[in-house]
């Protein structure tokens, strides 16, 4: 499989993923919330986030993708 298959197939987990990463503490100790609507992305940041996430790596590599 492709990475822009990948993505493609698995947009908006690969989405909830970065959002939790991002959004998990709110800067003050507490839980962070994720905005709405939640940030818009393009495919070449999901394999940024891909390629630098171990938990989003992992799940590519299993799939078949070459990363």
């Amino acid at each position: 499989m492709t990475m822009s298959q990948f993505i493609k197939d698995n947009r908006q987990e690969i989405d909830g993923t970065i959002n939790q990463e991002l959004y998990r503490h709110d800067g003050r100790g507490g839980r962070g919330t994720i905005p709405n609507p939640p940030p818009k992305r393009n495919d070449s940041e999901r394999r940024d986030w891909i390629a630098n996430n171990e938990w989003l790596y992992n799940w590519a590599r299993s799939s078949g993708v070459r990363v």
